[in-house]
This record gives C-alpha cells, structure tokens and sequence, in this order.
C-alpha cells in the first residue's frame, strides 16, 4: 500500500517544517522522515500514519493511494 499524493499534498500544504509536524502529531522527526523518505511501508493500522492523519484532517483512506493498491491485486490475479 503506498501513500497518497494527497497525504503528501497535505504535509507539504501546511505549512509547517516536517520536524514540526511530527512533534505536533505526537511522532519523533525520525518516524516521520522514515515514513516520507520510503524507508518505512506504512499501512492503515500504523499508529504514526493515524496520528499524522488525524493532525492533518485527512481520514485513512485518504492518506492511501487506492488505485495502485488495486492494480497489484490485478497483477497477481
């Protein structure tokens, strides 16, 4: 499951530096550079991704694109 352009749209459209917003969220910068850089494959249960949806306004389904999660079922059918 990969993270939605609109998730990143909506950290980006804050305003905020990214430090900022993890601490605002209740997550240390690390957790949040490693969930934005790809180092880390977030899915909906994440703590960290609910929390960071929940600072953002955005619901989970949101914060996932959908469409690729989709397609790679489609490849494996």
């Amino acid at each position: 499951m990969q993270l939605s352009e609109k998730f990143f749209g909506a950290l980006a459209g804050s305003g905020k530096k990214y430090y900022r917003i993890a601490w605002e969220a209740g997550l240390k910068p690390n957790q949040l550079y490693k969930i934005t850089s790809g180092i880390d494959h977030p899915d909906r249960e994440d703590p960290r991704i609910q929390k960071l949806c929940a600072f953002l306004g955005l619901s989970i389904d949101d914060a996932f694109d959908l469409e690729s999660t989709e397609d790679k079922s489609r490849a494996h059918a």
